[in-house]
């Protein structure tokens, strides 16, 4: 029987058994479409936690695809360098040397990983002009070592960095480069690029050309009935049962993320094994609420501790980070919040008198930016909405464990 640990897991991408298949939306259909498009190059785009990378890494074990997953952040030659140097070595090197169908770029590959081969070149292999281009290099490179897609993750993480600019050019050559070339070659080799929306767009908006040629998909929250199916599917593997009103929590707890999802599950189940039972129950997963707060993403927590008041009867800004989580939808109007913070302190009465309430959200947006909005100030089509779309979730969480301490109801929605 495995551990919990090893069938829900919120730090990595999930395992193939535990896959839960991508069909709203037809987002796994559409995936697999661009994949077999020659010339198609995919750019894959949606918010942190909603399961871009355990999607590509599915899709690739099940079509039997060899694939190289490249973590983003460093400089675009050095990420070259460190992929290539993962599965070429030196004896490899020798082999790209030592064969005529692959002589043309092989010193440029040895000279680029900075490899020397152990052993001379025969005198009658003639090596051919190699390809100039880093991108080229590795294309070229992947291809006849038998690898078809080039996984690009997290591609946000280059930004902010002063070589951004210059690597995201690098990568829209390299798209461009591997659509070009998959017009002509058998060996063609795929660049799957996953990010947040905003990196995703930056990216295609680079080079209208390339931008045609790449299918721009995204990867939304999952819906209801998939985030209860990794909870049925996990516990089958512990050899547990998810009661049907832990279940149902759990997955509005998630809030359509299955890192939360994963999160959850894992230490409710760690609750119950430790008690030698089969049942994960609604009190299982309050009763882990510290554990799961505590294992939350770093960034959130010291998000969230920086924007609330310490003290005072009513934390106002604590209030309205409440307020905005209720809300089912992401982005809302400010007279939304104030419906929704009247909810929560009746003792107001009056929504006019809520008028303090704009006062407060302003260093939400401003100097904790844990909020940002959308639109003029004052208007009513200015929309606000968390800034980490995890932080929705985490702020729920914390409220529930607020109110079972203080033994109230949980946090009402809608």
């Amino acid at each position: 029987m495995p551990s919990p640990e090893e069938v829900f897991t919120p730090a990595k991408p999930v395992s193939t058994d535990m896959f839960t298949t991508r069909r709203h939306e037809r987002l796994q259909e559409r995936v697999e479409e661009a994949l077999n498009e020659p010339g198609r190059q995919v750019v894959l785009y949606g918010d942190t936690g909603v399961g871009k990378t355990s999607l590509v890494m599915y899709l690739a074990a099940r079509r039997g695809i060899n694939m190289l997953r490249v973590e983003c952040g460093a400089p675009f030659e050095e990420m070259m360098r460190d992929a290539l140097g993962r599965v070429v070595g030196e004896a490899e090197i020798e082999k790209v040397q030592r064969s005529a169908k692959t002589a043309e770029f092989g010193v440029g590959l040895a000279n680029f990983l900075n490899l020397t081969a152990t052993k001379s070149v025969g005198q009658d292999i003639k090596f051919a002009k190699y390809p100039r281009s880093v991108g080229g290099l590795v294309a070229e490179a992947l291809g006849l070592l038998g690898f078809r897609v080039l996984f690009l993750d997290n591609f946000e993480n280059i930004y902010g960095k002063d070589h951004s600019d210059a690597t995201a050019r690098s990568v829209a050559e390299l798209l461009k480069l591997l659509s070009d070339r998959g017009s002509t070659q058998k060996n063609e080799v795929k660049a799957v690029v996953a990010g947040i929306p905003t990196a995703a767009e930056a990216l295609v908006a680079l080079d209208a050309p390339t931008a045609r040629r790449t299918a721009q998909i995204e990867v939304g929250r999952m819906p209801p009935d998939e985030l209860t199916q990794i909870l049925d599917r996990g516990g089958q593997k512990l050899g547990l049962q998810f009661d049907p009103l832990c279940s149902h929590r759990i997955v509005f707890a998630s809030d359509g993320f299955p890192y939360y999802t994963h999160l959850h599950a894992l230490h409710a189940c760690r609750v119950v094994i430790e008690g030698k039972r089969r049942h994960v129950t609604l009190e299982d997963f309050e009763s882990s609420l510290d554990e799961i707060l505590n294992d939350c993403d770093l960034a959130l927590k010291k998000a969230y501790s920086a924007a609330v008041e310490t003290t005072g009867e009513v934390r106002v800004r604590k209030s309205i980070l409440e307020a905005v989580a209720t809300i089912t939808h992401t982005d809302v109007t400010f007279k939304e919040i104030r419906e929704s913070f009247l909810k929560l302190h009746p003792e107001y009465k009056q929504p006019e008198k809520l008028n303090f309430l704009s006062t407060a959200i302003k260093p939400l947006k401003e100097t904790y930016r844990v909020l940002e909005d959308s639109g003029r100030p004052k208007s009513k089509k200015n929309l606000y909405r968390f800034t980490n779309p995890l932080m929705r979730g985490y702020v729920l969480l914390r409220r529930d464990r607020e109110l079972r301490d203080r033994h109230q109801e949980p946090l009402p929605i809608g």
